[in-house]
């Protein structure tokens, strides 16, 4: 069995989650479960973004892959022509 307990809110907020609730045809746990795990997903994809390199860095990791591509199409050629 799931213990309930009371929140204090203002009115408003408590009025927003029952209309929210409603208009998406759940309890009002349900859609705060919800929003929590959105919160999560946003909170985990954010913390990732802060991880990655930035722009200019990758800028630099293409133009090397691509210079990489384009010696290596070069000898293959050479050597594909006996040089």
């Amino acid at each position: 069995m799931n213990d309930v307990a009371t929140i204090k809110v203002p009115r408003v907020v408590r009025d927003r989650v029952r209309d929210a609730a409603r208009a998406a045809h759940l309890t009002q746990a349900q859609l705060i479960e919800e929003m929590l795990e959105e919160r999560r997903k946003a909170e985990f994809w954010a913390a990732l973004e802060a991880e990655t390199p930035d722009q200019e860095y990758l800028d630099d990791l293409a133009e090397a892959d691509a210079a990489f591509a384009g010696d290596a199409e070069e000898s293959i050629a050479r050597f594909e022509a006996g040089e």
